[in-house]
């Protein structure tokens, strides 16, 4: 019984010691996942490359790409960038046919989803390289850095 009481005491040194060093050590490790809804521009996602925003409100103004949310159809039905194309990553082998046959070749294609770490965008730019389109990219945290720029939108009626 004695040694019940000692569990939780030894715990409790045990965070505080490991808290305390992390303090003091010179790359210190956060406590807390910073949130950051600016992502660096003209970065590589893990397998294709991305667009900013500046530079993918620049193709969409000069009407040379198109753009393709990989969001949940529900999501996409709530508000997405002006005549983006919906085809859920989820849904994409199903779909991709029916959304992808009338993309112009030398158009280019950005995907997005939302969220400084939603990789949706991600994966369905791989999938439609593995397809044969050449000039993928993805616009990582799209839907809401669209929005903060106050670029072009479809929302819904109830909405406006």
């Amino acid at each position: 019984m004695k040694a019940l009481w000692q569990i939780p005491v030894i715990s409790i040194i045990t965070v505080c010691i490991a808290l305390g060093y992390n303090q003091i050590r010179t790359n210190s490790i956060p406590l807390f996942c910073p949130w950051s809804e600016n992502i660096a521009e003209n970065t590589f996602s893990e397998y294709v490359a991305t667009v900013s925003v500046d530079e993918a409100a620049a193709l969409f103004s000069s009407n040379n790409a198109v753009f393709i949310d990989a969001r949940p159809e529900s999501m996409y039905n709530e508000g997405h960038i002006q005549g983006a194309l919906c085809l859920p990553w989820h849904q994409a082998e199903e779909k991709c046919f029916g959304v992808i046959e009338n993309i112009p070749p030398e158009k280019d294609i950005i995907t997005y989803c939302d969220g400084a770490t939603c990789d949706l965008c991600d994966k369905l730019a791989v999938f439609l390289c593995d397809l044969g389109f050449e000039n993928v990219r993805a616009l990582v945290n799209g839907w809401t850095v669209w929005k903060q720029n106050n670029l072009p939108v479809d929302l819904p009626e109830e909405s406006k």
